[in-house]
């Protein structure tokens, strides 16, 4: 080891034995002072420093401490209250918001189910439009049809045997005739209905009188005045019949 470091090793051992000497001494100092005064001393030490400190130098130091630690408990408190109460608004908001949602989304819900039931009932009034928007000229055309009926039953089959050619053309012009309505009306779903032996339906009949029949059941039809019509399922005209009885 050189001289200088020699030199550097005693100076600091020098100096670390006089700090040592001169802590001594006021530790020293401190103790006797307080023995004399009658006073509560607790020893503290530091890396570098020995030293005596009175009770209510420390209790203070705790006070403070104590209230400081105080202060940031209240703060922490504080704090805590505020964010629960903004989260208890928060959370109140949300409902509001969901239950504000879920409205809107059944109104929304009733609304497409509304448009919907709107949109078939529109369907089924146009289909009914095209299918029965000829009920009203169906109904005018049957009159005829009943008149042709009529002038070919009024002829008698002996009348056309004995009588000229003439009139046969004619009975048998009047048939083709009536053939070729009923096909018109069987191609637009107009379709003749005699219920002749049928059980009475006061949906498609008309009851014009009741008579005692007695090979027949009560409410069977024994006599047709007047044909029906129905059209696509529709009665637009019931027929007119006689109804058995007990």
């Amino acid at each position: 080891m050189t001289g200088f470091g020699r030199s550097r090793v005693l100076r600091a051992l020098v100096s670390d034995n006089c700090r040592l000497f001169f802590n001594a001494r006021s530790f020293d100092r401190s103790l006797h002072s307080s023995m004399q005064h009658k006073e509560n001393v607790m020893l503290r030490l530091t890396p570098r420093n020995i030293y005596l400190e009175t009770a209510a130098i420390h209790q203070k130091r705790f006070l403070f401490s104590k209230k400081s630690e105080t202060a940031e408990e209240g703060q922490k408190e504080e704090e805590g209250a505020e964010l629960s109460e903004n989260e208890k608004k928060m959370e109140a908001k949300i409902k509001e918001l969901e239950e504000h949602s879920a409205e809107l989304l059944d109104k929304y819900r009733r609304s497409l189910a509304d448009f919907e039931n709107l949109r078939n009932r529109m369907n089924k009034q146009v289909a009914d439009a095209k299918i029965f928007g000829i009920q009203g000229f169906c109904k005018d055309l049957l009159d005829v049809a009943d008149v042709l009926a009529k002038a070919i039953e009024s002829v008698p089959e002996e009348t056309l045997k004995s009588e000229s050619h003439y009139l046969k053309d004619m009975h048998q012009g009047l048939v083709l005739t009536q053939s070729q309505l009923l096909k018109v009306f069987e191609r637009h779903g107009l379709v003749q209905e005699n219920p002749l032996g049928e059980k009475f339906d006061p949906n498609r009949h008309d009851a014009l009188f009741q008579v005692p029949v007695p090979d027949k059941d009560p409410n069977t039809v024994v006599d047709v005045q007047k044909v029906g019509y129905i059209l696509q399922g529709r009665t637009i005209r019931p027929a007119a019949v006689g109804v058995s009885r007990k």
